[in-house]
């Protein structure tokens, strides 16, 4: 049906075509941008009739413009048919923006758009659009949608609007007004408030300049140019390598840049730059190479998996899926694991000995690597933010959050990578808001700035670094803003190259001039890490909204603050802002206890603990036939923390030898207050909570080596005789999985011993079980580990391990999840598990995520 009256028009076209604002290009940009580097290679779309008509949808109503009508206006500027009743009501300025609009060509190339619209994220994202953007039948148009970008991206004459219509590859688009208008209103009113909280941080800073003394910078150096040392330049490689439980390698080398200032005749403090998602360390040695002018040693690790050779293998067609969310823990370690290498170099090494202060080190991040050094800062990802925020996402100007989503696929573990040496943080367009969120940046407690673009929409300013510099609690923070800059202060044309075109995606990520943007970046790293790392407190004069005022100009103005609250940006926007500022954390409500465990434990003195004796290296009889091992261990740091926090004295009882049917029983009726063991984590065990994970296997199979028997575990593994203990969740794993297998169940605590006797002596072929128990019983009973082996290499599920606790007391949880976090629990876990064993954890980890 047709709408003849003024309300069709309106709808279809009088605030879409404004450029600035319409829903269509920004959400476009922001899919292209979080799009670079990520996503498999396409596959070329066949050719597609192309859609000959518009049409609107608006409740029951419908109204349509033909294609050629729009083509022919785009073209000559000429109104004909259908198109000439709907010009009366838009009139000439509207007219004039729709041609316009129609006309707009976008710098995108086909490769990018096959990178975005093939990626899992990209894929996420325009699903949301097709719901706007339908087929001639109504349907989602997210598969219709991508084939028009792509063939419309490959068109001789670029992508253009009226190109992507004509690519269309159904007899019509159908746009939902409906939710065309409920979206465009949300993206229009977190544009406001975005404008709204750079306005209120001009103004905050207006407000610190006030009351700031009269500093005239003209007469002080100017921290943009090079510093007075002579740069040296070494390039270093180190290996931080998988090993498996079965002890072979998986080879993990990485490069590292090492910027040195000549003539220092002190130890160097250091300063390691953490390059963004698909990017190098070259981007950042503009940066290195100034902080060494200045008697730094700057360090520029490569992030395997995140950085630029991934965005090559994408373009090979080799990678099929997004980065691995593993990136999220191994780029902390990676500078964790640099900073010990450096140490052990500036032993053995004659040219660094005495060059570098390792206890001594600032970090500065781009992207990916500001969320990597806010980690290292002590801000640990947010696992129950994560698992609340991803279910799902709203729409937004903002396409960070599908990013930090992939980090939802990581297990739920304690992943603790603060590193201790590092003193400050710089975090230049972090990615922060669901995967740290207000609980974990709240417990940074070192000086932190944070930096953004105001038109920033891979890493909004509001919600990535805004927001989150209210959260941080240390009392040395800093927030700048650049105004109008986008999402990328590297160095990715060289320090002479020429200014982005306007419209452009390299515009859109880096704004109008990203050589001052640079500029900005060289002076306040330098300002910050001389006032926190090098001891200089004259340079805190540079840490002001004074400063930045001074050496702010156009076309890219500076903003920079050390205050700022909910109530000024509420005030700015006029009411109650479309983003909360301080996203709640929803906590599922659990009924209390009539005594609590503490209160139990105050009273009687005791902590009841129970414990498996047949879950080597976690638990079992030691050699002076008592109980041993890592939860006996680790059970005693509890009590000792339980006896400092009340005050009194509190003795552990092993109070029952528990086993895989009586164990979750013996915490539910209060019989012990914990079970230690190698408990996986499970949401399925009425009455029953558990721990943070304290360890992470999966299941393997433990086989003997043999030449004339081959046995691919990754098969159907059809009339494979495979032993398993009855009652666990390996027994359903692989009966599950293999089907066509000669399954042998060994019940009891005695099950896993029986199992692999029964595999020395013959009688089955395979044994299955946690890859660490298997390594563990082998030992136990003495076998030949060089005539046995774990097939595969990494576990085929994900089996994070944690203490049985009461689901009915959230204060007990806490403390032994306090408990996780000590030194002294890190110091057990080393005793027991090694430095091996954690690389197998991360192994794991790389299996866990696919």
């Amino acid at each position: 049906m047709t709408l003849p009256v003024p309300l069709a028009p309106l709808v279809a076209f009088r605030k879409p075509v404004r450029i600035r604002k319409n829903w269509f290009f920004q959400s476009l940009s922001a899919c292209c941008l979080v799009g670079l580097g990520l996503g498999a290679i396409a596959l070329k779309p066949k050719p597609a009739l192309g859609a000959d008509a518009v049409r609107v949808n608006y409740g029951p109503l419908e109204f349509s413009l033909a294609t050629e009508s729009l083509a022919t206006f785009a073209e000559s500027g000429r109104v004909k048919g259908d198109l000439a009743f709907y010009a009366r009501f838009i009139g000439p300025q509207g007219m004039a923006e729709l041609r316009q609009f129609l006309q707009r060509r976008f710098e995108v190339s086909p490769v990018v758009i096959s990178q975005l619209t093939y990626s899992p994220m990209g894929e996420r994202v325009f699903q949301k659009l097709g719901s706007v953007i339908q087929t001639d039948a109504r349907q989602n148009g997210f598969y219709a949608l991508r084939a028009a970008l792509l063939l419309a991206a490959s068109d001789p004459q670029g992508m253009t609007m009226m190109n992507i219509v004509r690519h269309y590859p159904t007899r019509s688009i159908r746009i939902n007004a409906n939710r065309l208008l409920e979206l465009k209103q949300l993206l229009i009113g977190q544009q406001a408030y975005r404008d709204a909280t750079v306005k209120a941080i001009s103004n905050q800073a207006q407000a610190e300049i006030a009351t700031q003394p009269s500093v005239d910078f003209s007469n002080l150096p100017r921290l943009e140019r090079a510093g007075p040392f002579k740069v040296l330049y070494r390039n270093l490689r180190f290996n931080r390598d998988r090993q498996t439980l079965g002890g072979g390698r998986i080879t993990r080398q990485f490069n590292v840049k090492l910027y040195l200032p000549e003539g220092q005749t002190q130890p160097a403090p250091v300063v390691v730059i953490s390059h963004g998602l698909g990017s190098t360390p070259d981007a950042f040695a503009y940066l290195g190479r100034h902080l060494a002018s200045y008697g730094f040693a700057a360090v520029i690790p490569q992030h395997l998996g995140s950085d630029a050779t991934r965005r090559e293998a994408l373009l090979l067609g080799i990678v099929g899926s997004d980065v691995n969310p593993v990136e999220f823990i191994d780029r902390a370690l990676d500078v964790t694991y640099m900073l010990d290498e450096l140490a052990r170099l500036s032993q053995s090494d004659a040219t660094l000995a005495g060059r570098l202060n390792l206890q001594q080190v600032g970090a500065i991040g781009h992207s990916f690597g500001g969320y990597s050094v806010l980690a290292l800062a002590g801000a640990d990802p947010n696992i129950a933010r994560l698992r609340q925020s991803c279910e799902n996402l709203p729409p937004s100007l903002n396409a960070a959050p599908t990013l930090q989503c992939l980090a939802n696929r990581l297990p739920n573990f304690n992943y603790h990578l603060r590193d201790p040496r590092i003193k400050a943080v710089f975090a230049i367009s972090p990615i922060t808001s669901i995967v740290l969120g207000p609980e974990s940046l709240s417990k940074i407690q070192i000086p932190t700035m944070l930096m953004g673009g105001s038109d920033d929409f891979v890493a909004s300013v509001v919600q990535e670094q805004i927001h989150p510099f209210i959260w941080l609690t240390t009392p040395e923070k800093y927030l700048a803003v650049a105004v109008p800059s986008g999402h990328t202060f590297a160095d990715n044309t060289g320090e002479g190259g020429s200014k982005p075109q306007p419209g452009s995606l390299d515009y859109l990520l880096s704004g109008p001039d990203p050589r001052l943007g640079k500029e900005y970046i060289r002076e306040l790293s330098l300002a910050f890490m001389q006032t926190y790392l090098g001891n200089r407190p004259e340079y805190r004069t540079f840490l002001s909204s004074a400063y930045a005022a001074s050496i702010s100009r156009d076309p890219l103005k500076l903003s920079l603050i050390k205050t700022l609250t909910p109530a000024q940006l509420e005030a700015a926007f006029g009411g109650k802002p479309p983003i909360a500022i301080v996203p709640p954390l929803t906590v599922a409500p659990v009924p209390k206890r009539q005594e609590s465990v503490l209160q139990e434990i105050a009273r009687t003195g005791i902590l009841k603990a129970a414990l498996r004796l047949d879950a080597a290296p976690f638990s079992f009889v030691g050699k002076n036939s008592q109980p041993t091992g890592f939860c006996v261990d680790q059970l005693n740091a509890l009590t000792a923390h339980i006896q400092q926090q009340l005050k009194t004295p509190v003795r552990l009882e092993i109070a029952a030898k528990s086993n895989l049917d009586d164990r979750f029983q013996l915490v539910r009726e209060n019989t012990v207050h914990v079970e230690c063991g190698p408990n996986t984590v499970r949401d399925d065990v009425p009455g029953i909570a558990f721990s943070k994970p304290f360890f992470l296997t999966g299941t393997q199979f433990l086989s003997q080596k043999s030449e004339q028997i081959q046995i691919n575990p990754l098969s159907n593994l059809n009339a494979v005789r495979i032993g398993v203990i009855e009652g666990t969740t390996t027994e359903t794993f692989v009966r599950t999985r293999y089907p066509q297998a000669k399954i042998t169940g060994f019940a009891g605590k005695t099950g896993r011993s029986q199992g692999v006797q029964a595999l020395s002596n013959g009688s089955i072929d395979l044994f299955a079980s946690d890859g660490i128990l298997l390594l563990a019983e082998a030992q136990q009973q003495n076998l030949p580990l060089t005539n046995y082996q774990l097939l595969p290499d990494g576990p085929l599920t994900c089996d994070p391990y944690g203490m049985v606790l009461p689901a009915n007391d959230p204060i007990w949880q806490d403390t032994v999840n306090d408990t996780i976090n000590t030194p002294e629990f890190r110091q057990n876990w080393q005793k027991w598990f090694t430095q091996s064993s954690y690389a197998y954890i991360f192994l794991n980890l790389d299996f866990c995520t696919r």
